[in-house]
């Protein structure tokens, strides 16, 4: 079984569910710098730093563009602070008498509702200004890396991993750690570490990607291919998570999964049944012979 040690801090009554295992990465001075927050800044950089180089790379980097990527981080914060309102009201509702840096650190942490705000603010962003060009091959690699390097912040930060276990990966907290998070139904034994699943996940899709994105034969659907695989993944991994049924046994990124990834799978069947897929064989090599020789 793997222990994980924590580093403790004051307690704060109306989050007792949100304090993490290591809340500061480093102290420079009397400024502490939040883990939490330092992996969600990095991940925004990293994922906007593959965006532009995949636009420069395609010849596609231009003011609109730009513009277009500001409104996805924009949506992406909105989508992520909408689903946390959804799940955990009380969290807002403390956030409302905490200092601005603490409200913003709690206030939103859904990646899949950073994902799902984001692609509505490109969409809706796209119309304003008639763009119409396919850019969702740009957005392909850099959502799964940023994905990497936030999960990474949240599994260093939030409690709980995940539902019990008995699988020999199981981790557990110190039980001084445990006691100091009343709303943490698995704190007293192992739990998955449901971050650490979905961190493998994108490291395999990521890889996928750089490998096979080239032969994808429609612009724009790398990244269809990945939301469908990657909210069918999320959507099963919720199962061992402990964020907390709201209907019908579902949880709340669930309900939001739902709807996304049928639209995205009727979009897959429509593509495969109308050939818009289909790669040409190439010419036989005796027609190839025969339309070279002189």
């Amino acid at each position: 079984m793997i222990t994980v040690p924590v580093a403790h801090r004051a307690a704060t009554p109306k989050l007792e569910g949100l304090r993490g295992l290591y809340p500061v990465l480093v102290r420079l001075g009397p400024v502490a710098i939040a883990t939490h927050d330092a992996f969600t800044v990095a991940a925004i950089l990293v994922g906007l730093a593959l965006y532009y180089a995949e636009l420069r790379r395609r010849g596609w980097l231009d003011s609109r563009t730009v513009w277009i990527s500001l409104a996805a981080v924009f949506g992406a914060g909105l989508g992520a602070r909408l689903i946390t309102l959804w799940e955990r009201p009380e969290v807002i509702a403390a956030a409302a008498s905490m200092p601005l840096s603490m409200a913003i650190e709690h206030s939103g942490k859904s990646i899949i509702g950073a994902i799902a705000g984001g692609y509505v603010a490109i969409t809706l962003a796209k119309r304003a200004f008639g763009y119409t060009r396919s850019t969702g091959d740009a957005y392909a690699l850099a959502i799964p890396v940023a994905t990497i390097v936030g999960r990474i912040g949240c599994f260093l930060t939030e409690l709980p991993l995940g539902t019990p276990t008995n699988l020999p990966w199981g981790m557990r907290v110190t039980p001084g750690a445990a006691a100091a998070f009343p709303v943490c139904p698995g704190c007293g034994g192992p739990m998955h570490p449901s971050m650490l699943y979905e961190i493998g996940f994108n490291i395999v899709a990521a890889l996928v990607i750089v490998r096979w994105r080239h032969r994808v034969p429609v612009a724009g659907e790398t990244l269809k291919l990945y939301l469908l695989a990657a909210g069918i993944f999320r959507f099963l991994v919720e199962y061992v998570r402990a964020n907390p049924p709201q209907a019908l046994g579902l949880s709340a990124p669930q309900w939001v999964l739902i709807p996304l990834v049928t639209l995205v799978a009727i979009h897959v069947v429509r593509q495969l049944l109308s050939g818009a897929w289909r790669v040409p064989l190439p010419p036989p090599a005796h027609v190839v012979a025969l339309e070279v020789r002189p």
